[in-house]
């Protein structure tokens, strides 16, 4: 009994501690450099109790340079006056020049290097912190405790919604300079008048203003229905408000306010309402196409971003508000733009009611219109509703003509259609019969004025007609009816006492002929089209007769070869609905790829590897539906599944401009025939003294920054690479370097096959005819009232340059020509060339886009950039002395 009681026990000890270092195993590695998340394309591993991460990552989050020795498999890393040797799978590394002995060495994970996290970085004079509970490396760099947290700058209040509370209020700002000594941000609202200063804004309640944590970048936060003033009041409408941001530094760092935004009011703008709606039956097609619905625009509609129409059963309207207006589902209302003056919509055959049925004749309805609020729902504005309209119907509809006989006159035509089908105040129907050579379009007055003699009148008996005219039946013009001339015809329904007369819709275009036949199609041909093994891989194509006079239908029909050496028209008559496809004549030819559904004619799915044949069956009408045609058989066809990612083909290269960069490198080649499966392409200009051969695998492993993406629109590309374009070792592309080029087609997320790489090019070593451009000198500095005054000497010939650029540069950090190159054009100050001396200007920004602030040293650089008749092979002056402000 002692033993099964330890035993127990045992297992609730354990379990618990099972349980819990699958939970560790389970939770990510994430390494924070003061206060900030390190972001890595290869998650950090743990191996053999040590932290491994990506080395281009941390050494780049510390300002070191790199150098990668792919022979040698080493990477150096400098940083001020420490450089750092570690070679790939060895436990030992040197820190300038001297060894020492690592825990776990260097290695290769999914194509990159991983290093040692704790080494590089107490290496290079870092703290480091490991906390095993939470999975979290801590790094704390030298330069992290110094000087405090700053205040942010350019607070902005913006008025954004209309909830009449603090979701209609933005604000934004510009984040504190030195963002790693900043715990959170507080972003603190006063009411217009009231004063706020550091020390005050200090006390306030956390019930009182709205937190922000950094990020890295420039936050913008909309607040909530909850959000209050400093003072513990509801944010609300009509109120004149200034925002303020308190920096909270973190430990001993001093917090910091910042100025106060600009003073803005909160304006509750909605849309006013709708007047004035009114609906009309104004057709007979027994659809919405008979509605007309009128009402007023709003004469303000800066709210508003379009209207909705709802027709709703007169037996619901009472319960229909704005609530339920909506939640209508867009199929079930009519959505109108803003445009014009007063609006009038005729609504569309296929709209229906809020409840989803068709509108139609005979219902009672009774219609709504809504503004919509083009920032916020909740302050859409319904319309009183409308009178009650019910549509009638007096027109005809399904209108058919067909060739029946071979009189050569009136004989010859049988016209059917069905009746209106409230003939209440309806006293006959007229066949017209309208040469199209004369009316382009035959209107309800022309209708209207056709004498007797010209038409054929027709009683209102029974509920359709089917007529074969008479020898004497003559057009609406007064001719004959006769062969070869193109007709349409019409109805025109008559209502009691001559008034209220409605015209159909024509028919078709009928010319009588004497020809009895059917004819079979013709240029007959099948294609593999897709490759979702079914009858969607399948296009069938033919050109119709040129007499579709006697013909109802097409039939496509998919044969196995298997079963039929071959296929005659007793069989094609016999074959199931179900198993064929149905086209009609309308146009000329057939394009058509069949469906998933489709089956061939034994009633089996069609799918990959059988052998079939297609044939065409055309179905006579009217007299002639025992005259069937059948096609000759299309080729064999046996549909496969090609899935393959193909290789782009005619790659050429050539040196185009002299800017001694990518961007004098055209890179042109054709896509693949077939770009299903492919996401994009990859140019890849790789170095021939590095590579001796370039292998798909080696293409895989490129990073994304070292290659240029193309997407698959067009049938070729003709590119010019751009100036900060890199080779596939991450080195800019410049003259003197032979390359070869490589283009790689990438399959795309649904794609499991491999990459496809094109052949190399042609070698290409890029030179420069041009002259290049040559810096300035005597950069020269000085500091007014917390401001930096810059001048410098003109360069000594300007005919090749476009631009100086005023470059402010913490001294703590590295740069030269190519990093001056590549700085963005809001974080330097451009200088135009004009044959003088510049006059003394202001720098605000360093090349990081930060403000320039007190307690940090700078360096100034100008770089003189080239214009078309220069190159950019240097053009960097020296830099003034450090100092700061």
């Amino acid at each position: 009994m002692k033993k099964l009681w330890i035993s127990i026990l045992v297992v609730l000890v354990v379990f618990p501690m099972m349980f819990q270092s699958s939970v560790k195993a389970a939770t990510p590695i994430s390494i924070i450099i003061d206060g900030v998340r390190l972001s890595t394309d290869q998650a950090p591993v743990m191996v053999n109790g040590r932290t491994m991460v990506p080395l281009r990552a941390i050494f780049e989050a510390f300002n070191a340079t790199i150098k990668w020795n792919q022979k040698a498999q080493t990477v150096t890393a400098t940083k001020d006056d420490t450089t750092i040797m570690l070679k790939i799978g060895s436990k030992t590394a040197t820190i300038n020049n001297k060894a020492v002995t690592l825990d776990v060495p260097g290695l290769n994970l999914k194509g990159r290097t991983m290093v040692p996290t704790r080494f590089v970085s107490e290496a290079l004079g870092h703290e480091v912190g490991w906390n095993p509970k939470t999975q979290v490396v801590t790094i704390t760099t030298s330069a992290s405790n110094v000087g405090n947290a700053g205040p942010v700058s350019n607070v902005v209040a913006q008025d954004v919604s209309d909830f009449g509370d603090g979701r209609d209020l933005q604000v934004s700002f510009t984040r504190a300079a030195n963002e790693s000594l900043v715990d959170h941000y507080r972003v603190l609202i006063v009411k217009s008048g009231n004063i706020l200063n550091l020390s005050s804004a200090q006390t306030i309640t956390s019930y009182n203003y709205s937190t922000v944590l950094p990020t890295g970048t420039n936050p913008s936060i909309q607040l909530t229905s909850a959000s209050r003033t400093v003072d513990g009041d509801s944010i609300k409408s009509n109120q004149a408000y200034v925002a303020y941001v308190l920096t909270v530094g973190k430990g001993s760092n001093a917090s910091a306010l910042s100025s106060g935004s600009s003073t803005m009011t909160l304006v509750n703008k909605t849309v006013a309402a709708i007047n004035n709606v009114q609906v009309n039956d104004i057709s007979d097609y027994g659809d919405g196409r008979d509605l007309s619905v009128s009402f007023n625009k709003l004469s303000d509609e800066s709210k508003v971003s379009s209207y909705r129409i709802f027709v709703v059963k007169a037996t619901n309207y009472s319960n229909f508000n704005l609530a339920t207006a909506n939640n209508v589902t867009s199929a079930n209302y009519t959505l109108v733009s803003k445009t014009g003056n007063n609006i009038t919509q005729i609504l569309s055959s296929g709209a229906r009611d809020v409840d989803g049925a068709l509108v139609k004749t005979g219902v009672s309805y009774r219609v709504f219109v809504m503004a919509i609020d083009s920032s916020n729902a909740a302050n859409n504005v319904l319309s009183s509703v409308s009178s009650a309209i019910t549509l009638s119907n007096i027109g005809v509809s399904n209108l058919i003509v067909s060739d029946v006989n071979n009189y050569n006159d009136g004989r010859d035509l049988r016209v059917s259609f069905t009746h209106a089908t409230d003939e209440t105040y309806i006293s006959q129907y007229r066949i017209l019969v309208v040469p199209t050579s004369y009316y382009s379009s035959f209107s309800l007055a022309e209708a209207n004025n056709i004498s007797s003699a010209y038409y054929t009148a027709v009683s209102t008996t029974g509920t359709t007609t089917n007529q074969v005219l008479t020898s004497s039946t003559r057009d609406v013009r007064g001719a004959l009816i006769k062969n070869g001339v193109n007709y349409k015809v019409y109805i025109l329904s008559i209502g009691s006492s001559n008034t209220g007369n409605v015209l159909s819709s024509p028919s078709s275009v009928i010319t009588l002929l004497n020809d009895s036949s059917v004819s079979i199609v013709s240029n007959l041909s099948v294609s593999d089209v897709n490759d979702y093994g079914d009858g969607r891989d399948l296009r069938v194509s033919f050109t119709h007769p040129t007499d579709e006079t006697y013909i109802s239908q097409y039939r496509i029909m998919v044969v196995p070869t298997s079963y039929y050496s071959s296929f005659s028209l007793a069989e094609a008559n016999n074959v199931s609905s179900s198993n064929y496809t149905s086209v009609s004549t309308s146009g000329s030819s057939t394009s058509q790829v069949l469906n998933s559904s489709t089956r061939d004619v034994l009633g089996a799915s069609i799918k990959n590897g059988t052998s079939y044949r297609v044939y065409v069956l055309s179905i006579g009408s009217g007299i002639y539906w025992d005259s069937n045609v059948l096609s000759s058989a299309s080729s064999v066809i046996t549909l496969l599944n090609d899935s393959s990612v193909k290789a782009v083909t005619n790659l050429s290269v050539s040196d185009v401009n002299d800017y001694g960069d990518g961007r004098d490198l055209k890179v042109s080649f054709s896509h693949a025939t077939d770009e299903t499966y492919i996401n994009q392409y990859r140019i890849m200009v790789v170095p021939t003294s590095d590579y001796s051969s370039f292998s798909l695998s080696d293409a895989n492993n490129v990073s994304s920054a070292n290659y240029t993406s193309v997407s698959t629109s067009g049938n070729s590309t003709s590119q010019v690479l751009d100036s900060s374009a890199r080779d596939v070792r991450g080195n800019l592309i410049k003259p003197g370097i032979s390359y070869k080029v490589y283009v790689l087609a990438v399959g795309g997320s649904n794609y499991s096959g491999p990459n496809a790489l094109s052949g190399e090019s042609s070698v290409i070593t890029l030179s420069t005819t041009k002259s290049p451009v040559i810096s300035v000198t005597n950069v020269t500095y000085k500091e007014d009232n917390g401001r930096i005054l810059i001048s410098f000497v003109k360069s000594a010939n300007e005919s090749n340059i476009s631009e100086y650029r005023v470059l402010v540069v913490p001294s703590k950090q590295g740069f030269g020509s190519a990093d001056a190159i590549e700085v963005r054009s809001s974080y330097y100050t451009s200088v135009t060339p004009n044959g003088t001396n510049p006059s003394t200007f202001t720098a605000t920004r360093d090349v990081n886009g930060d403000s320039i602030v007190k307690g940090v040293k700078y360096k100034v650089y100008v770089l003189a950039v080239a214009n078309n008749s220069g190159v950019q092979n240097g053009g960097l002056s020296n830099s003034t002395e450090e100092f700061e402000i």
